[in-house]
């Protein structure tokens, strides 16, 4: 997460009646407001850069020093974001970005569109239509989303956000009707696999938005049974929230199939349950608890350890198979795919802004199945109306077939500058 602040660049136009200087009526000083109108178009430029230094573990069960992690990453984007509007009901948003990245093997420079869509609201605001590439946020978790159904995702053990891949939206259809606290959604969307090229997904929404808010989330996907997914969120009082998400689904997040084999279900939940208090003097405190079957068991990791031990044994002393390379590759890919194991805490800690605008950020991620750890600690500062930074440190710890201790990075330094127009 970052601490970001955007300058909007505003047009005005002003229309001003001339007043005659022998009237005897005063001059209205407010007068002028009621003339203005808004601006057609907006517009946010970003300039972010980061830099990253890591301290690299090339060594470990699932790869025996066989692939070479970066040891540093920098990133700069251009972020343009641009808003127009017609009328009073027709608007368009676009978020294009110009990305460059470079690390220990290579340098990419390209181009993403991460936004860009038409939206039509009725006059009473009841209808909402948009159309184009839209990026939907619908999972109220501190550290997990659970109701972001839309497929193929990735919801990744530890989320960079100062990736812009994490913001990209979804080509699609959605249509929202809302009465009273009431609301309903409908969306079609892209799927694009191996499996279904040019496909659609469609997704159902239902919920109530007031002190309790509930969401109930159907989705289909090509091929596949209908997911689901529900949420609830209450505030407590003015300083605790409460907060659970709940998700159905007929495909595993974990590829298993060359991991080890075995009667496979088709029913795989999670759930969360989180918890927020601020306190009077604005420091904030979130704590959640995450179940998923989509990890491995006990059972399955017992597995897992034992043939990638085999495996890394062989290959160290140059007795290494096909088959062993190919086992320790999809078990270094099941880093990617998801939680390993099935219960996780989440606790951080937000200090109130000081005076001089610096802020405080401590969290921690602890897979209670293996007791291994990812702790994080952000300073961030916001040094003027445009310049804000955060200096990051990662730091991972777990034993040799823990999930934390698996990670290529054994601890990690991030300083991301943030330039805002």
């Amino acid at each position: 997460m970052m601490l970001r602040i955007s300058s909007n660049c505003l047009f005005f136009i002003f229309f001003c009646e001339n007043i005659n200087a022998q009237s005897n009526i005063p001059e209205d000083p407010f007068a002028q407001v009621s003339s203005i109108k808004p601006s057609p178009y907006d517009h946010d430029i970003d300039l972010l850069a980061y830099y990253q230094n890591n301290q690299v573990n090339n060594n470990h069960l699932f790869n025996p020093d066989l692939v070479e992690f970066n040891s540093e990453t920098q990133m700069a984007i251009f972020d343009w974001q641009a808003n127009a509007h017609w009328k009073n009901n027709l608007q368009g948003k676009s978020r294009v970005i110009l990305q460059s990245d470079k690390n220990t093997v290579e340098t990419n420079t390209n181009a993403k569109v991460l936004e860009a869509n038409l939206t039509w609201t009725s006059e009473d605001y009841s209808w909402q239509w948009q159309v184009g590439r839209i990026k939907t946020q619908w999972s109220n978790g501190f550290n997990w989303s659970l109701t972001n159904l839309l497929k193929p995702y990735r919801d990744r053990p530890y989320i960079d956000l100062d990736d812009p891949v994490q913001q990209k939206g979804w080509d699609m259809i959605n249509v929202r009707y809302t009465k009273n606290k009431w609301f309903y959604q409908f969306v079609i969307a892209e799927f694009n696999n191996e499996t279904h090229k040019n496909k659609q997904q469609y997704t159902a929404r239902v919920g109530y938005q007031g002190i309790n808010d509930y969401s109930l989330i159907i989705h289909k996907q090509p091929s596949q049974d209908l997911d689901f997914a529900v949420s609830f969120n209450r505030l407590i009082n003015d300083a605790i929230t409460f907060k659970m998400e709940y998700s159905f689904l007929h495909q595993r997040e974990q590829q298993t199939s060359s991991l080890f084999s075995g009667i496979q279900k088709n029913r795989w939940q999670k759930y969360l349950l989180g918890s927020a208090f601020t306190s009077e003097s604005g420091s904030n405190y979130r704590l959640e608890y995450l179940n998923t079957a989509h990890g491995f068991s006990k059972s399955e990791w017992q597995i897992i350890t034992d043939n990638s031990t085999q495996a890394n044994t062989n290959i160290s002393n140059n007795q290494g198979s096909t088959e062993d390379y190919n086992y320790l590759s999809a078990a270094l890919n099941s880093l990617n795919y998801g939680q390993l194991r099935q219960n996780y805490l989440y606790f951080i800690y937000t200090s109130a802004l000081s005076n001089n605008l610096w802020q405080y950020r401590q969290s921690l991620q602890l897979n209670i199945d293996d007791n291994s750890q990812l702790h994080r600690l952000e300073f961030l500062k916001s040094w003027n109306n445009h310049l804000t930074s955060r200096l990051q440190l990662e730091l991972f710890n777990g034993c040799n077939n823990c999930e934390y201790g698996l990670n290529p990075n054994e601890n990690s330094i991030r300083l991301v500058l943030n330039w805002a127009f």
